[in-house]
């Protein structure tokens, strides 16, 4: 495959954004204005106008966009990006083939019937919207030129399917096959030392300042189950932060909320940029392209609510047992066979011969993994994909909720992912609640996959809504969730296994008890969000004064780290040999102890391997603190194993940059690395495509985040895909950030405009006033209806 484009074409694709234009289906005129970074503003007579006009702008800004995400959702992106989609989509995520097992579109569909009449009108407003554009518009993003295709019709569940392939991801069923991996080559008890869970002493999130007091996980049993039960498995082949504040401590009397979600870097942004206000309702925040509303990192003008990754459990794999008879496919459960649901798919693959797969489902759910042909397979039981849910409900009703009690009603019929979600109101309440859906069963299918023909393992009902857990008006005058454990070792109902180390809720913590009380603004959130002192840097740093270092390079490399203050800067040499001499260290010890999966491990994406690399990082943290050997290899200590590491990262940074140590700054190799999902398969194009990378402070364990894979260090792989910050006693002091910029054409000026002020921890204003956004606008646009 081949493209040609220059950059007249691409300036000849953008929208446009300035005409007055007739729209069949919209009701009454709308006014669209757009600020000086293209962000859309949107003031409508109703709410169906609202809905619709959201739908229709969010379409001129990112068509292309949503209709990525369509496709993959629907396991139709090999039809586009050719037979490696099969397999993996063109971000390195699930391909056609999973995505079609997992039945998004049936789920989809399924949603969209249950949900309320009001919010399938809201999802039917907002694709009459987007089509609106598709059949209006004289131009289309240069992407469908590219592949020399045209948009198919929007229709309502799609907006549902776009949010599923987003999240449902997420979850936790790759934990639990990769604990089972683990546990099929090193052997139960092996295995065991490797997952202990969270660790004693580190915060939780509610009670606000509390920690986890409760033992270390003890899975030898159900790892033993697992290697005997999954034999035949080799056959198988973000985070977030959110705190808010109470009025005692700030200066205007009413909460204050801030935050910033953890993604990978999309191109374009994940999230857009919107503010729509009709007589209904008015709201300001981050929408996902092809998705109405803006559930997540948002305001109205009664509420204001961010929201960071729960690690709730809320996906398990079922073993199931299955033999052909007469021509059809059987499933055991409780010592009968049960007919199986067995249908064919075909797959078209662009240059390529379409592929048929065949689909099999049992009373747990789709087959994603194994041959049921061959007798065995795991069952993907997920509560957004089991039957439909309503929670399409929550979009709509979060927009209306006029104070903290609605919007935490308008939150139970939410459903995956489970999200910790912070709110404020402009009456002074604030608060915290885990949202979603989380099955009530047995423990084994918490560690891994559990036989699904015995009925043991069956879900017994969801914690009920009003039993998850919550915080209204904490004394201590705030809460931080930044996916750390939910709760202490008091509450009653299993959660989850896996959760992100205490390092970034700490720091926050701290940041915002050093505030005066009755002080806090809104720059000291912002202070807050450039949070950059790493709490295992400061721990390294103090174990390398036991290193001996040869003149020279080594030495001015040694004496980088042993004067520096821990904070991951990007203009500091200290960050850079502290992150390599710790790779390397990691390398070093989990060699050790994965063996032949080590490698999986280290250069694993998704959230099954790396949830738990992450886990053994902290615990090597802890172990070094203490000078506690029990996870070297033997025969070492600490002093050895970092000397050696920290040897090994001069070596590796002398290769990469040069003798010279004063030049060996952290964003000299911590940056972005923004790819066009087509520049892959159309790399002559990519330079046209690609934004420029910038450079970045932080790292993992930073609040200020800045992750990356030790497979391709130091690049960023995970990052602040948004920042907000807002202030319920005046909403025009919020402010915004996202890495890119609103528009997802290649040729707009905004397609990376605020990507210089988010690499300098800067905002844009959150306009809200409209007069102040109609003498500022850069774009005005008439939506009129028409026929």
């Amino acid at each position: 495959m081949s493209a040609t484009v220059t950059p007249k074409d691409l300036e000849a694709a953008l929208p446009d954004v300035a005409t007055r234009v007739r729209l069949r289906g919209l009701e009454r005129p709308a006014e669209v204005y757009r600020d000086r970074w293209g962000i859309p503003h949107v003031r409508a007579q109703s709410e169906h106008d609202a809905f619709f006009a959201q739908g229709f702008v969010t379409a001129q800004d990112r068509l292309w966009h949503m209709d990525f995400d369509r496709r993959r959702a629907l396991g139709e992106w090999a039809s586009l990006g050719g037979k490696s989609g099969l397999e993996t989509g063109a971000v390195g995520v699930a391909g056609d083939r999973l995505l079609r097992r997992l039945r998004v579109a049936r789920a989809s569909k399924a949603d969209y019937e249950a949900s309320s009449p009001a919010a399938r009108s809201m999802l039917d407003a907002y694709s009459d919207g987007v089509n609106a554009f598709i059949e209006t518009t004289r131009s289309l993003p240069i992407e469908y030129s590219i592949l020399g295709v045209r948009p198919e019709r929007w229709t309502p569940w799609h907006g549902i399917a776009v949010y599923k392939v987003r999240n449902m991801l997420m979850g936790t069923f790759e934990a639990k096959l990769w604990r089972a991996r683990v546990a099929t080559t090193l052997g139960p008890e092996r295995s065991a030392g490797l997952f202990k869970g969270y660790q004693k002493g580190h915060l939780v999130t509610v009670p606000p300042g509390a920690e986890w007091t409760g033992d270390d996980l003890e899975g030898f049993a159900e790892l033993e189950v697992a290697a005997r039960d999954l034999d035949w498995l080799g056959e198988t082949d973000a985070g977030s932060n959110a705190w808010v504040v109470g009025g005692a401590r700030t200066a205007s009397g009413l909460p204050l909320l801030a935050g910033d979600s953890h993604r990978g870097l999309d191109t374009p942004s994940v999230y857009y940029q919107i503010h729509l206000s009709c007589p209904e309702f008015s709201v300001s925040g981050y929408s996902l392209p092809g998705v109405p509303g803006a559930p997540h990192f948002s305001h109205t003008q009664h509420c204001a609510f961010g929201m960071t990754h729960g690690g709730a459990d809320y996906q398990d794999l079922f073993i199931e047992r299955f033999r052909e008879i007469d021509g059809r496919r059987e499933y055991l459960y409780k010592d009968e066979w049960h007919p199986a649901e067995v249908t064919r798919e075909r797959i078209e693959v662009r240059d390529g011969e379409a592929e048929e797969i065949e689909l099999t489902s049992t009373r747990h759910g789709p087959i994603v993994a194994g041959d049921p042909a061959k007798g065995h397979g795991l069952a993907f039981s997920h509560t957004g994909t089991n039957s439909g849910t309503p929670w399409p409900n929550a979009l709509y009703e979060i927009l209306h909720a006029k104070n903290a009690d609605e919007l935490e009603d308008a939150l139970e019929e939410w459903t995956e992912p489970v999200n910790n979600y912070m709110y404020a109101d402009v009456h002074g309440n604030f608060g915290y609640r885990l949202r979603g859906r989380i099955p009530v069963r047995s423990m084994a299918n918490a560690w891994r996959p559990v036989p699904g023909w015995t009925g043991e393992h069956e879900w017994q009902g969801l914690i009920p809504f009003a039993e998850m857990p919550h915080s209204r008006n904490p004394a201590q005058g705030y809460a931080v969730t930044c996916n750390q454990r939910v709760t202490d070792d008091s509450y009653p109902h299993y959660i989850g296994l896996d959760f992100a180390p205490e390092y970034r809720a700490r720091r926050i913590t701290e940041r915002l008890n050093a505030i005066a009380p009755g002080a806090a603004t809104v720059d000291d959130m912002a202070c807050v969000h450039a949070e950059r002192t790493s709490i295992p840097a400061g721990v390294f740093r103090e174990a390398m004064r036991n290193v001996q270092a040869a003149p020279g390079t080594a030495s001015d490399g040694l004496a980088a780290v042993q004067e520096w203050d821990g904070r991951m800067d990007r203009e500091a040499v200290g960050s850079t040999v502290y992150a390599a001499t710790r790779a390397n260290v990691m390398r070093a010890i989990v060699g050790n102890m994965l063996g032949p999966l080590a490698g999986r491990m280290l250069g694993a994406k998704g959230r099954g391997a790396p949830a738990h690399l992450a886990q053994l990082s902290s615990r090597i943290v802890t172990g070094l603190s203490r000078n506690d050997a029990a996870m070297l290899p033997e025969g070492q200590t600490w002093t050895t194993v970092i000397e050696s590491a920290f040897t090994q990262a001069i070596s590796e940074l002398t290769s990469r940059l040069g003798n010279d140590v004063s030049t060996w700054q952290w964003g000299r190799v911590h940056r972005t690395r923004p790819r066009h999902p087509l520049s892959n398969l159309y790399p002559e194009v990519s330079a046209l495509l690609d934004p420029p990378g910038v450079t970045a402070h932080g790292d993992g364990d930073t609040p200020l985040a800045g992750s990356f894979a030790l497979a391709d260090p130091f690049f960023l792989t995970g990052m602040s895909v948004n920042r907000y910050i807002h202030d319920p006693s005046d909403w025009n002091k919020s402010r915004w950030i996202v890495p890119l910029g609103s528009s997802g054409h290649p040729g707009s000026p905004h397609y990376a405009d605020q990507a210089e002020m988010w690499s300098n921890v800067e905002y844009v204003p959150q306009l809200w006033d409209w007069d102040e956004i109609a003498m500022t606008a850069e774009t005005y646009q008439e939506l009129l209806p028409g026929e």
